[in-house]
């Protein structure tokens, strides 16, 4: 998890009044227009590895493999016993057929003080960890997001490269002075005969691996039921506001590229997004699984258990208006912590465990293109109270690819990559509007 930075969430001193800063944008009009595919494979879990507590720079982290610097007390040094059999068996959450000692760890099983996350977030499941499953839990998701590891990824397919056995490429970290992972680029750990990760690189370095973090994207280990439950509820909301044309209601995307309700009434709209991290993980699987030019979503709702309530199912459809393309990107991002990193790790993982099918190969996303229009307001601060000490924070309209991205556009090439990149950019802007922008 990267060190917050200081927000502007403070509280604003106006005509001698405290006002407390909340979020809400301006303009989104860059999401209309895109034509692009997205989405692959993910490719293998480890056994266990600890949790890195630093995540890094977010800006481009899709372009890399396991881009990020991790502190020393997250990533553990690959030791035997840390390896496993298959990518089969890594997706299973059964540890791979690990043999010999068991590798040892610094994790706290825990977030970090600053982070949103669930407490069992990144706690692994199952019969070796703390995580479990609950009585009734459905689909076996629990295991598969356990601690895994960065992988070195084919960056146009994010399909995990292996070795001559068949086995994931685990990205290599050293440590530098101070204890933090230092990536080694294009660096594997080696594995012994039996598949098993080794403590050193052949010229004696030692080496470690680093863990995925996945946050409240951890909701993905969810039953079924759960996700098809959230994504009926985000789209009754969706249904509701697109049923009736100029009824008040009016479908639109803030400024992060959430999808949202504006209402008006005596002349007053408001605009609320859908927020709900599991309601944007769910619209995120059904949208991605679309195929061709389809754009319709279906659910099933089962019949009320008092037998009141009839089953049925709902179906809506995404206007062609909206880039479907790029709202996959905000859909993920909006299912994801505000202050962490969507890796290319990250997604494959994520699209494994949750059931994305798609095709990320063909993906192309550009930084300038998609923000240099985008404006929002936010509160800057301007001075602090002489009297009470408190912060004056002035709403000012400011340029999204300037203030969040500092002007340098992505340098990504076409492929999984730069879907991951698109989704980290989404992320930093949710976090932006949502720390800073004006009411």
């Amino acid at each position: 998890m990267k060190s917050r930075k200081t927000t502007l969430k403070q509280l604003l001193v106006a005509g001698g009044g405290l006002f407390v800063a909340i979020a809400t944008p301006i303009e989104a009009g860059r999401f209309m227009g895109y034509d692009v595919d997205v989405i692959s494979v993910a490719a293998a879990q480890e056994s266990h590895a600890g949790k890195a507590s630093t995540q890094g720079s977010k800006a481009g982290a899709g372009s890399q493999s396991g881009g990020r610097v991790d502190k020393a007390s997250g990533g553990i040094q690959g030791a035997s016993g840390q390896g496993s059999k298959s990518t089969e068996a890594l997706l299973k959450g059964d540890g791979g057929s690990t043999t010999g000692s068991k590798a040892s760890t610094s994790a706290k099983g825990g977030p970090s003080a600053d982070s949103d996350r669930p407490p069992t977030a990144g706690i692994k499941g199952g019969k070796g960890g703390g995580g479990g499953k609950p009585v009734g839990g459905g689909t076996k998701k629990g295991d598969q997001l356990g601690d895994i590891f960065v992988l070195i990824r084919n960056p146009v397919t994010g399909a995990a490269l292996t070795d001559a056995a068949g086995l994931p490429l685990v990205q290599a970290y050293t440590k530098d002075a101070a204890g933090n992972l230092v990536l080694l680029p294009n660096v594997s750990i080696p594995r012994d005969a039996e598949g098993n990760l080794l403590t050193a690189l052949p010229d004696g370095t030692l080496v470690y691996s680093s863990a995925v973090e996945f946050g409240r994207l951890s909701v993905a280990r969810s039953p079924d039921r759960v996700l098809d439950k959230s994504l009926a509820e985000a789209l009754n909301k969706l249904i509701a506001a697109t049923a009736v044309p100029n009824d008040g209601n009016e479908l639109v995307l803030d400024a992060a590229g959430r999808l949202a309700i504006a209402t008006t009434v005596d002349g007053v709209t408001t605009v609320k997004a859908i927020d709900s991290p599991l309601e944007n993980l769910a619209l995120y699987k059904a949208i991605a699984n679309l195929t061709g030019t389809d754009r319709t979503i279906t659910v099933a709702v089962p019949a009320s258990k008092d037998g009141t309530t009839p089953a049925t199912t709902l179906t809506w459809t995404l206007p062609t208006t909206i880039n479907i393309d790029l709202l996959k990107a905000t859909l993920l991002a909006a299912a994801a912590d505000k202050t962490g990193t969507i890796s290319l790790d990250t997604v494959m993982y994520n699209n494994t465990i949750v059931g994305v099918a798609d095709d990320l190969s063909t993906f192309s996303y550009d930084r300038y293109t998609t923000y240099k229009d985008l404006k929002v307001t936010v509160l800057i601060k301007t001075g602090v109270d002489p009297v009470t000490g408190a912060d004056v924070l002035t709403a000012t309209v400011v340029n999204v690819y300037e203030k969040v991205f500092n002007s340098t556009n992505d340098t990504t090439a076409t492929g999984a990559a730069d879907f991951a990149t698109a989704a980290n950019d989404a992320l930093q802007v949710l976090e932006y509007v949502h720390d800073n922008a004006y009411p």
